[in-house]
């Protein structure tokens, strides 16, 4: 949760400074001040590259861990709310469902696991999207409710055995500094079962 927090704060506080720097950047052109102008591009060009090379160590860095079988995986806003596990296994052949429960602890907001994506590693670290892609999880939880769904796969049974990977994988989490970064957040994966 603080990893979270501490991650938008900064993306925040990096974003104001990069807006800042490009105005004084073009305060400087107007008054014809290179030197002022180009000291200003060069700073806010450094935070770029700096902000955006922690994104990438953030992902890179980030330790693999299996959380066993029933365990949850929770997502956070400013607080976490959002709590997935996985509840039972239905293995056929080259089909695999998981009955994914996801459960809100929120006092008032309702929860939307519907932007959660989910995608199933094999041993060898190929994903493989759900046969039915952006169809689960439709309705969002009412706060201190739970709902379950069924994600179903397709993958060959060669590459067992695998886990399950769930992340938000749109903006902001994709910037976000540190362990709340959705690359960072994918490393940790739900152990299916045997």
């Amino acid at each position: 949760m603080l990893a979270h927090l501490l991650g938008v704060l900064t993306l925040i506080g990096s974003a104001i400074l990069l807006v800042l720097g490009l105005g004084v950047t073009a305060f400087g052109l107007a008054r014809g001040d290179r030197r002022l102008a180009r000291r200003a591009a060069l700073g806010t060009g450094g935070l770029v590259v700096a902000y955006l090379l922690g994104v990438v160590l953030s992902g890179a860095l980030a330790p693999r861990r299996v959380l066993p079988f029933g365990s949850e995986l929770s997502f956070c806003g400013f607080d976490c709310h959002l709590h997935l596990s996985i509840t039972q296994v239905d293995m056929e052949e080259d089909r695999i469902g998981l009955v994914v429960q996801a459960r809100s602890d929120a006092k008032g907001e309702p929860e939307y696991p519907g932007y959660l994506q989910f995608r199933l590693v094999g041993k060898r670290g190929m994903a493989v999207a759900p046969f039915q892609e952006g169809k689960t999880f439709r309705e969002p939880i009412q706060a201190g409710q739970s709902t379950t769904d069924t994600v179903t796969f397709v993958a060959p049974p060669e590459d067992s055995p695998y886990t399950l990977r769930i992340i938000y994988p749109d903006l902001p989490e994709a910037l976000l500094l540190g362990p709340a970064n959705s690359r960072a957040v994918g490393k940790t994966t739900l152990a299916i079962g045997d």
